[in-house]
C-alpha cells in the first residue's frame, strides 16, 4: 500500500515545486519591471511637446518609445536623413551635416586641426539614447511576460498538487470517504 500511495506524493510534490517556483518567476518579474521603473524615473526624463506622447515623465513602455521615436526624429532632422555611419568624422566649410573624412577637405579650428562633425556626433547620442529607451521598453515586456510565465507556473503546480491530492483519495479509503468517493480495492 506505500507504493501505491508514492506515485501520489510524489505527483503533489511536483505540483507544489511547480506552484513554488512560479510564485519566484511571478515575483522576479515585478523586480525587474520596479527596477526599469525606478531607474527610467530617475533619469527625470520628460517627452517634449512635440512628443507622440507630449509632456509626459518616461516611466513606462508608452513613454520610453515615445520618446526614443521622437528623439530619432529630431537626429534626422539635424542630419538632414543621413544615419551615423553615412556622415564623415570631419565638418565641411559649408556646414553640410554629410561632413567628411578627408581632413585636408574639413574645416579647420584656430590651431589648423579638422573639426569635429556635429551632425554625425548628434547622431551617435541619438543612436545611444534610442537604443537605451527602446532596451528599457524591451526589459518592461519582457517584466510583463515572467510575470505571465509565473502566473502559469502557478496555476499548473495547484492543478498538478489537487490531481495528486485526488489520486492519493482514490486509494486511500478514509481520504476518498470525505468527499463521497469509492477508492480503488485494497
Amino acid at each position: 500500500m506505500k507504493t501505491i500511495r508514492l506515485f501520489p506524493t510524489v505527483v503533489m510534490v511536483i505540483g507544489v515545486v511547480f506552484a513554488c517556483g512560479g510564485l519566484v518567476t511571478a515575483g522576479a518579474g515585478i523586480y525587474i519591471n520596479d527596477f526599469v521603473g525606478d531607474k527610467l524615473a530617475a533619469q527625470q526624463i520628460t517627452t517634449p511637446d512635440d512628443a507622440s506622447i507630449p509632456n509626459t515623465p518616461v516611466t513606462d513602455i508608452a513613454t520610453a518609445l515615445s520618446m526614443a521615436d521622437i528623439i530619432q526624429h529630431h537626429a534626422a532632422e539635424s542630419g538632414q536623413g543621413l544615419s551615423y555611419a553615412q556622415m564623415g568624422r570631419f565638418a565641411l566649410p559649408d556646414g553640410a551635416p554629410a561632413g567628411t573624412n578627408n581632413a585636408d577637405e574639413a574645416l579647420k579650428d584656430a590651431n589648423g586641426k579638422p573639426v569635429a562633425n556635429a551632425a554625425r556626433n548628434t547622431q551617435l547620442t541619438a543612436a545611444g539614447l534610442v537604443t537605451s529607451l527602446s532596451l528599457s521598453a524591451m526589459a518592461f515586456g519582457a517584466s510583463y511576460g515572467v510575470m505571465a510565465l509565473g502566473l502559469g507556473f502557478l496555476v499548473l503546480g495547484i492543478i498538478i498538487t489537487g490531481f495528486g491530492y485526488a489520486l492519493l483519495g482514490l486509494i486511500t479509503p478514509d481520504l476518498a470517504a470525505r468527499f463521497g468517493i469509492q477508492p480503488v480495492s485494497q
